[in-house]
């Protein structure tokens, strides 16, 4: 009854694990990017050389990434970049970038993706890194005081900054924005009676406006894929943990803690990492995997102790002649018939 009413809901059940772990979780970790926002990222401003941009969405074309699909999103719309006639509106990010980067958007080679940080790439002569400061500052040397200038304005406003470099030097930063997603204060708020823990890999001043919401507990912010994990793992540790996530960085995490459900655009990686997943990726639908859970292990202790009492009573009873057998088989058979109809009434209330 309880896989029954969760494809209902568009729940899809990989682990039913998920009947003993969800009513007694003490804490729910949501990954903010892609969750808790719509994971849909746009490019609202690009700062320094002209050559920023499509330099950074040649190097971009090979991510799986958000970040990465905003700024090519941005580069082929850009009219700097797409030829007069050309497929600007319309499609997908990949069918736009195929039907303009053969002539604007220079080749890269030599893709590296840095996990949590950032992706480089050669272009041409020169070897191209966006990401992170500190990938930047790492991978291409100490960034000048206007691009730093310009990193801080982005975080102050809750954006968040793609540096790109190359040549020894950082040249610029893109603005990259994420929507928040309509209801997530809701869902938070149907948890608030257990820990709600929020991680991202956002620098705190993007962070911020989750952490005000009352029901929030704790904001980890600038948390790399690894620290993500290593979070899970020291909150499960502490108590039962729910982990709802979404993307490819999520899978880790997803599997580290006692139970974690993808939300249902997410990456392969992460639904085959999840135990739950929630197709129509609707945050509200979270609330229903936790009364399925509840709902289906009340249902099975419903069944479980009307099993004994008949065994309790009916058994004894037939073995002492009280009864007659005849009467104690129909009562049997009675019995089964009240457990499956019992089983098969929806665990919603």
């Amino acid at each position: 009854g309880g896989l029954r009413d969760a494809l209902k809901r568009r729940i899809v059940v990989t682990n039913e694990s998920v009947f003993e772990v969800a009513p007694d979780a003490d804490t729910i970790v949501f990954d903010k990017t892609g969750t808790l926002t719509a994971g849909e990222m746009r490019v609202t401003d690009v700062s320094g050389d002209e050559e920023t941009l499509r330099l950074a969405a040649a190097v971009e074309r090979f991510a799986s990434h958000p970040v990465a699909d905003a700024i090519l999103d941005a580069a082929v719309r850009d009219e700097s970049t797409v030829e007069t006639g050309a497929v600007a509106d319309g499609g997908t990010v990949e069918q736009r970038v195929a039907a303009n980067d053969s002539d604007r958007l220079p080749e890269a080679t030599d893709f590296t993706r840095h996990p949590g940080e950032g992706v480089s790439a050669t272009v041409g002569s020169h070897r191209v890194v966006a990401g992170t400061p500190a990938l930047i500052e790492e991978r291409v040397g100490e960034i000048p005081k206007r691009v730093a200038a310009r990193i801080k304005t982005i975080e102050q406003q809750g954006g968040l900054p793609v540096v790109v470099g190359w040549d020894g030097r950082a040249r610029g930063a893109i603005t990259v924005a994420d929507e928040e997603r309509s209801g997530w204060k809701s869902a938070v708020e149907t948890f608030e009676d257990r820990r709600i823990v929020i991680l991202t890999g956002d620098a705190e001043a993007g962070a911020e406006r989750f952490r005000e919401h009352p029901a929030v507990d704790t904001v980890f912010a600038g948390v790399p894929p690894d620290g993500k994990v290593e979070t899970v793992r020291r909150l499960a540790a502490e108590g039962t943990t729910v982990m709802v996530g979404d993307g490819t960085n999520d899978a880790p995490a997803l599997a580290a803690a006692d139970l974690g459900i993808a939300m249902g655009d997410g990456t392969a990686r992460a639904i085959d990492a999840a135990d739950v997943v929630v197709s129509d990726n609707d945050l509200t639908a979270l609330e229903d995997v936790f009364d399925l859970a509840s709902g289906t292990r009340r249902r099975i202790r419903e069944n479980i102790l009307w099993a004994f009492l008949y065994n309790a009573v009916a058994v004894p009873l037939a073995v002492l002649g009280l009864i007659n057998p005849l009467f104690a088989a129909v009562a049997m058979s009675a019995s089964s018939i009240i457990l499956v109809t019992n089983s098969r009434r929806s665990v919603f209330g």
